[in-house]
């Protein structure tokens, strides 16, 4: 996983990245909780959905955000059209750009929906800044380009590109035009427009992509001679084991027979009998697993949020086992707290002394 640093500023969160077309469980679970991910954007392929399988057994929440599709034209058999409103100026942009790109970008595309809505994590006021962000940053980066449309010598839209000059392809990644400058084959000459001047520098293939859920601007690469070739899933993985919007609270126990007897009455051999316990393939014995479950739920209700909170839903995942006679550190991270909350949202670390990770348990809890 590739560690996204505008996005982690961005959404105040530890975010990672990757397309992927297969991995293995352990690995990413593993790599998820070395890096104290918060949220990994995952892309898989379409065809690959039975990928899925894989994180329920990881165990992390996780939302399918949107599917992605690419489209492809090829140099070598299509010409693009010519322009039908010859009055468009395309202008190549400098860093002198930077805050006229994010003055449009603001205009162009205020309700965008992307995988981002998709998270209640994310901090929908915060979307916007980072497509300004986005498109700003191709004004002055290799590989990188901004061409600003111009009609009667107004600033109307814009088209952000990038290129690889090893493989011959060119990428049209953000295209937009101001609202009351829409229609009459103004996107499509930007469209043109980027094709053309990417043909005549010696590029053989063109890529675009979009949500499919954006079935206008499908249409018109249809007509402007690109193909479907390939969509992907965009997996959004709320690990979210470093963030909290709340002071981080966190407590001690040590497992001992007493608090087993006082919250158990099980009959276990092996939460009791240490001989059982290590033939099973265990360092001694261990705690029932209700007990970190009963723990958590009386932090709850006799700490916070307090008297009259109710469980809407929890999930445990255990890493490691719990030994009797040894001291554990209970953490608990609040990643969507605000005043006055309806729903929050409780990640909770169950730690040894080493800080390794044996317990990690996702609630989302009411206070009536």
């Amino acid at each position: 996983m590739i560690y996204s640093e505008l996005e982690s500023k961005r959404f105040k969160a530890k975010i990672f990245r990757d397309k992927i077309n297969d991995f293995k469980t352990k690995d990413l679970q593993q790599e998820l909780i070395k890096n104290d991910a918060d949220i990994a954007i995952i892309r898989l392929p379409s065809n690959k959905l039975y990928l899925l399988s894989k994180l329920d057994i990881i165990g992390f929440p996780y939302i399918v955000a949107d599917t992605l599709v690419y489209y492809e034209c090829k140099f070598n058999n299509y010409l693009p059209k010519a322009l039908r409103n010859v009055e468009l100026e395309f202008e190549k942009c400098t860093s002198q750009h930077g805050n006229l790109i994010e003055e449009l970008t603001g205009k162009i595309f205020p309700n965008y929906i992307s995988h981002y809505n998709s998270n209640p994590f994310l901090d929908k006021k915060l979307i916007l800044d980072g497509y300004k962000e986005w498109a700003r940053g191709y004004t002055a980066t290799e590989g990188k380009v901004v061409f600003l449309v111009k009609k009667n010598g107004i600033d109307i839209g814009f088209a952000t590109c990038s290129w690889d000059n090893d493989t011959k392809k060119c990428e049209g990644v953000l295209y937009g035009v101001l609202p009351e400058y829409s229609g009459g084959g103004v996107y499509s000459d930007i469209i043109r427009y980027t094709q053309e001047y990417f043909r005549k520098q010696g590029f053989e293939k063109m890529i675009v992509s979009t949500q499919t859920q954006n079935i206008a601007v499908q249409k018109v690469w249809n007509r402007e001679g690109f193909e479907l070739t390939e969509s992907y899933n965009t997996i959004h993985v709320n690990c979210m084991l470093n963030k909290s919007t709340r002071k981080i609270e966190v407590e001690r126990i040590e497992i001992t027979d007493e608090l087993i007897d006082k919250l158990s009455n099980d009959l276990n051999p092996i939460h009791f009998n240490e001989y059982i316990a290590k033939e099973k393939g265990f360092e001694g014995r261990i705690a029932h697993g209700l007990i970190p479950s009963l723990i958590i739920s009386k932090y709850f209700g006799t700490q916070f949020p307090g008297v009259r909170t109710d469980f809407l839903n929890y999930k445990y995942l255990f890493y490691m086992p719990l030994y009797l006679g040894r001291t554990y550190k209970i953490q608990y991270q609040f990643p969507d707290y605000v005043e006055n909350f309806k729903v929050l949202s409780v990640v909770v670390k169950v730690l040894d002394s080493e800080n390794n990770l044996c317990l990690l348990s996702y609630n989302q809890i009411i206070k009536r």
